[in-house]
């Protein structure tokens, strides 16, 4: 099981040079919770809502003259090959939720641990669906 059958394709980004308003009301539209801060197609960071509310609610930043790339957080980054296992090490080594999804050094998706335990979820209900097969038998 891989990072290529499980990530998601349709990635939001926006350079790092876009507001905090301009973030956020992207994720409004786009009903999402983070976003890939891109510049000249390399990732240089990622953003969450929560990011957005920390800053503006409890460090008090300006969210019309704040930029994004004041808050963003350096991405960790996988390879689009890499296998689940390793993405969810990853993801607990780094205290992340999510991680861009890069194939030859460009983004193609991003993968959660949403998307995690969704395989999961699968692999076992397919075993539990193998077991009760070989128990009725």
């Amino acid at each position: 099981m891989t990072v290529r059958q499980y990530m998601k394709k349709n990635v939001v980004s926006l350079p790092s040079s876009a507001t905090l308003l301009e973030a956020a009301r992207m994720m409004k539209e786009k009903h999402i919770g983070s976003m890939i801060i891109e510049d000249s197609l390399k990732v240089k960071g990622i953003l969450t809502d929560r990011d957005i509310a920390l800053a503006v609610a409890a460090a008090g930043k300006d969210p019309s003259s704040t930029c994004v790339c004041d808050i963003m957080r350096d991405p960790v980054t996988i390879d689009i090959d890499a296998d689940l296992d390793s993405a969810l090490k990853i993801m607990n080594r780094a205290s992340v939720r999510r991680l861009p999804v890069l194939e030859n050094g460009k983004l193609i998706g991003v993968i959660s641990h949403a998307d995690i335990a969704s395989a999961m979820n699968e692999v076992i209900s397919q075993f539990m669906a193998l077991e009760e097969t070989y128990t009725r038998a």
